[in-house]
């Protein structure tokens, strides 16, 4: 019987587990909820976790798993990471320990970083930047939240292009914005923007993108603002040219107007694109020994 090898990214707004065997072959994928325990809680994220680990699975013995390591979003928010880790192995029903990182760890290794040390923006929902050295984070920048922070995040963007269009509901971003949101006012898309949980903004991104791309001024200009934004995090954690940078997240990854600013500004540092998705490389991980 193929021993296997589980790795998790779990994220604010989804979490993905992936199944490898020890040649790297995927024997399954699974996705579920955002497990961040720094929002709903731990209860919340070990249901999640448990919803995507189990469609991986697909029905497979849990007992079949000889290794697993969860990469976290709001790892530094757990009073006691050693506790979770096993909440997570029992909810999981998992034989083995569980290793629990942050998640920037199996991000930096998606884009081949495999010694733990260097710098990995994630830019997704949320916004930060962290330098590691031997898997450890040496320094941070971003990562506050929605209400504190994650400036140039899709949360950011969607929040923009509310304001937006609530400013100039008839303009193209605007307009945009009113229709997607089922909106037919300005006091409309208030009560849309605040009836929701506040990562639902995120989902207003990609229409910022695809505006700017089709010449809209106004897209434009928030794109590339949030573009110098994600890059004024990496320039206040980055190590500096020679040091490996890695760039994650759909913001910071999908072609478009804040991805193109985003490596011009970051030219210099020369920085990765990733080799595979973050579960993958946790599951990778998973099978090397502990540091």
């Amino acid at each position: 019987m193929t021993t296997l090898h589980l790795g998790v990214d779990a994220g604010g707004s989804r979490t993905r587990a992936v199944l490898l065997d020890a040649a790297g072959t995927v024997h399954g994928r699974g996705e579920g909820p955002g497990a961040n325990p720094a929002g709903p809680g731990e209860e919340h994220a070990l249901a999640a976790l448990a919803t995507a680990v189990a469609a991986a699975l697909g029905g497979r013995e849990p007992g079949r798993v000889a290794s697993c390591l969860i990469g976290l979003a709001g790892y530094g928010a757990l009073a006691r990471p050693d506790g979770f880790a096993d909440r997570c192995r029992t909810a999981l029903g998992l034989p083995c320990p569980v290793r629990l990182v942050p998640d920037t760890v199996p991000a930096l290794a998606s884009g081949g970083v495999t010694d733990g040390t260097g710098t990995v923006l994630i830019a997704g929902t949320g916004a930060v930047c962290v330098r590691l050295a031997d898997g450890r984070a040496v320094a941070r920048g971003g990562g506050l939240g929605w209400l504190l922070g994650d400036e140039g995040s899709g949360f950011w963007l969607g929040r923009e292009a509310v304001r937006h269009a609530h400013a100039d509901p008839a303009g193209a971003l605007g307009a945009a914005v009113l229709a997607q949101c089922a909106a037919d006012s300005p006091a409309a898309l208030l009560h849309w923007a605040y009836a929701g949980p506040p990562r639902r903004l995120a989902t207003l991104a990609p229409l910022v993108s695809r505006l700017a791309d089709d010449g809209d001024a106004t897209a434009l200009a928030i794109a590339h603002t949030a573009a110098a934004h994600l890059a004024a995090l990496v320039r206040t954690t980055a190590a500096g040219p020679g040091h490996p940078l890695v760039l994650t997240g759909s913001v910071a990854t999908t072609p478009g107007p804040v991805h193109t600013r985003l490596l011009t500004l970051l030219a210099d540092l020369s920085p990765r694109l990733p080799h595979t998705d973050p579960a993958t490389a946790a599951a990778h991980l998973a099978t090397c020994p502990t540091r």
